[in-house]
């Protein structure tokens, strides 16, 4: 029986029986040896070995994350806070808003106040209390005239 001796690249391993050497992870370009060869040779060109090399599983997917489910990720997207920037649909409701307020309409302040307790970013809600004190003060001032 021929017992075969294999290098990791670091060490080498053996003697083993070719149903041992299954086992083992060997590729294309392990180094195996047994009595017989000269040299040490890679497993691909070995006729004994290439049905190990047939029957060798590809390797295991090592990332820790789990595969989610469809139903999971609707899930997740329920229980996330909604965080919404300053998008582009965004700006025309900031300058409607602002103009609202400047020209003393208690909208300005309904949409600042929109801006300034809702899931936004933090630029977006300091321009949400800045629209709403500006409505304050100019619909005071436009009443006072």
């Amino acid at each position: 029986m021929k017992k075969y001796f294999y290098s990791d690249g670091k060490e080498k391993h053996g003697p083993l029986s070719i149903d041992e050497l299954e086992q083992e992870d060997i590729t294309n370009d392990t180094l195996i040896w047994f009595e017989g060869l000269e040299d040490w040779t890679p497993a691909r060109d070995l006729d004994d070995i290439k049905p190990i090399l047939e029957i060798n599983p590809p390797p295991i997917d090592t990332s820790e994350e789990e595969p989610i489910l469809e139903t999971e990720k609707k899930q997740e997207n329920f229980q996330k806070p909604l965080k919404i920037g300053l998008k582009e649909a965004s700006r025309g409701w900031l300058i409607a808003g602002f103009v609202f307020s400047i020209l003393g309409g208690y909208l300005g302040v309904i949409i600042g106040f929109n801006y300034a307790f809702g899931k936004y970013k933090e630029e977006t809600k300091r321009l949400g209390w800045l629209m709403a004190i500006l409505g304050i003060f100019s619909a005071a001032i436009w009443r006072a005239l």
